[in-house]
């Protein structure tokens, strides 16, 4: 097993080797910056995450027309990768929002296989002792966005759109509990897996400036998500998910505000499984509470239940631009707050022997970002909390 102090070791060698990594594609890809028709990308995955262990493997992306196109024309993003503590993952993602005039289409074919996905109860008091199962996961999932409102082009904020969107799920989860006597005993709603197809609809109203590194505006999703045995799904439920996020300068326009909001209800009878994911205009679902996607300093799926609520807070200062080998690099920091709490049903929470309180759970922390022409960025974040003295997490991109 690895001690906090190895993970922090090989966090910071990571985060050498990521930053190595980024700088030989663009010594053997650097080229004049006019309208280049594709921007390529191929680098090996090395990243450090308190919940998952060491994680290794290769990751490649294509941007056409980035130049020409903001952020691009289309991407394809290929990603794998293994960890120490078990999980793996591999997808491939394409997203375009000009391939079909006035809509945005995006289609994500993915598989996850969590040998030790973490299991602490169901609801807010749930227990501080952490068992695992298995979660097998593969899934095919395609959104469309169709802009229903934007400013003519060549004024200010022409950027800005109301979307309507439309989206189809198939997904297959496969679920052994051997690992995990409190569940054999719970026998909740999904043990067996199964099917969770779904048709999703929703409003999107995005406002940012820049998609990978918004530095004003705001990004708004209402969303509704139903899993239905006409779909071909093995479960009847509904999500409901609201997610605003918001960005503005505070005294410069290096020193950024940025805040997410989140909530989330689940109406229904839905598997024990998806109480741990949250839904987003963004194509594939999050975990949550705790983990480098939602609490960072508290650990992953520490607290899960039908109905979630957390928030981020993060000041973010673009301390530097620089210029290496005709590409633009900007060196940041970040200070965050994160805080968020579950809600079950009583007569449905789990009987395991409570370590938790039913209030808020609070984390907070620091990181580093590395970004290169705006797209692609080296992040990485330390954080803290009752619970966790210190998480480290090293990886890809802004949180939000």
């Amino acid at each position: 097993m690895f001690s906090r102090r190895h993970l922090i070791i090989y966090g910071l060698l990571s985060l050498a080797v990521l930053i190595q990594a980024t700088v030989t594609p663009i010594r053997l890809l650097a080229e004049e910056k006019q309208d280049r028709p594709f921007s390529l990308a191929a680098i090996p995955n090395f990243f450090v995450d308190d919940d998952m262990g060491i994680g290794y493997g290769l990751q490649g992306a294509m941007y056409a027309r980035p130049d020409a196109y903001a952020p691009y024309f289309y991407k394809f993003h290929a990603n794998f990768w293994n960890t120490t503590k078990g999980p793996m993952r591999t997808y491939l993602f394409f997203d375009s929002p000009y391939l079909i005039p006035s809509y945005r289409l995006s289609v994500d074919l993915r598989y996850n296989d969590d040998s030790t996905s973490p299991f602490s109860g169901i609801g807010n008091w749930s227990s501080l002792e952490t068992e695992t199962y298995q979660r097998r996961r593969l899934n095919l999932a395609t959104d469309l966005q169709r802009t229903i409102w934007q400013p003519p082009e060549g004024e200010e904020n022409a950027h800005h759109k109301l979307q309507a969107l439309l989206g189809l799920g198939v997904f297959n989860t496969d679920i052994n509990l051997d690992q995990s006597p409190s569940l054999q005993k719970m026998t909740p709603v999904g043990a067996e897996g199964g099917w969770t197809n779904y048709l999703k609809l929703g409003i999107v109203h995005d406002t940012r400036d820049n998609e990978s590194v918004p530095t004003q505006g705001y990004w708004l999703d209402l969303l509704a998500e139903t899993s239905n045995s006409i779909l071909g799904s093995d479960y009847n439920y509904l999500r409901l998910t609201s997610t605003l996020r918001v960005y503005f300068p505070l005294l410069s326009k290096r020193l950024i505000y940025a805040g997410r909001v989140m909530g989330e209800t689940l109406v229904g009878d839905p598997p024990f499984y998806e109480l741990s994911y949250f839904a987003n205009s963004a194509q594939w679902k999050e975990e949550a509470l705790g983990g480098s996607k939602s609490l960072r300093g508290i650990p992953l799926n520490r607290f899960i239940g039908k109905t979630k609520f957390f928030s981020n807070q993060e000041l973010r200062w673009l301390i530097v631009n620089f210029s290496f080998l005709n590409q633009d690099f900007t060196l940041a920091a970040n200070l965050f707050l994160d805080f968020g709490g579950v809600w079950h049903d009583e007569a449905e929470t789990n009987s395991r022997e409570s370590t938790a309180t039913n209030t808020l759970k609070i984390s907070r922390g620091g990181g580093m970002r590395l970004i290169w022409n705006k797209n692609f960025i080296v992040a990485g974040d330390i954080g803290n909390s009752k619970e966790t003295p210190m998480a480290v997490y090293i990886g890809i991109g802004y949180l939000y």
